[in-house]
């Protein structure tokens, strides 16, 4: 009887000590990823591959009453404009995966899209905007040649990820992620970003 009730002591000792080991590891494991960026406005959101997510981000945002200017077709020369305003973006969001309905609708294609976005990154470097790559529309937006190409354009050159779960359901955003030292933040669903928007913009609730 004593041995059984030392033997439970001693399980029960085991399985915490483990509990606690494993705890701590996974804080570890979140604290290894780079720090977030510092995200301010003017923001603006554009889409590789025409999509509809960049739309989306812009609803979001004005239910939030968060300042977002949109354009789907956004030039390097529009980032220069704006910045001779004497008012420039500091944010630009670029959402990933194509749209063959939408690509044709806007009479483009996907070499077009790709040349358009690196240019972009270009310009957005010299004037110092933060960029931030997302996906937010699911496994929907990785099924083909054109949707890799439009994801490999945009994710390398981020400064942050934001990426919908099921996104990610075989891990690509996550590695990727960790190999280029991005930050990244998931999120269930599409809605949640307004949640996300709230915090990375410091908004009062």
């Amino acid at each position: 009887m004593l041995k059984k009730k030392r033997f439970a002591i001693f399980s029960l000792v085991l399985v915490l000590t483990l509990t606690l080991f494993l705890g701590l590891s996974l804080i570890s494991l979140a604290t290894e990823q780079p720090s977030i960026p510092k995200v301010e406005l003017p923001l603006i959101v554009t889409t590789c591959g025409q999509s509809p997510g960049a739309l989306m981000i812009w609803v979001l945002s004005k239910q939030i009453k968060l300042p977002c200017d949109r354009k789907d077709l956004l030039t390097a020369e529009d980032l220069k404009a704006k910045a001779d305003e004497s008012n420039p973006y500091k944010t630009l969001i670029i959402t990933t995966g194509t749209s063959m309905k939408g690509m044709g609708a806007a009479g483009v294609d996907i070499d077009y899209e790709v040349a358009r976005i690196e240019a972009i990154i270009e310009e957005a470097k010299k004037e110092g905007i933060l960029i931030i790559g997302a996906h937010i529309e699911g496994m929907a937006r990785r099924v083909d040649a054109t949707d890799a190409a439009s994801i490999a354009t945009v994710i390398p050159e981020s400064k942050l990820l934001l990426i919908r779960e099921d996104s990610n359901e075989d891990g690509y955003f996550t590695k990727a992620a960790e190999e280029q030292g991005i930050p990244i933040i998931t999120f269930k669903e599409t809605l949640d970003l307004a949640d996300v928007f709230k915090k990375l913009f410091s908004m009062e609730e």
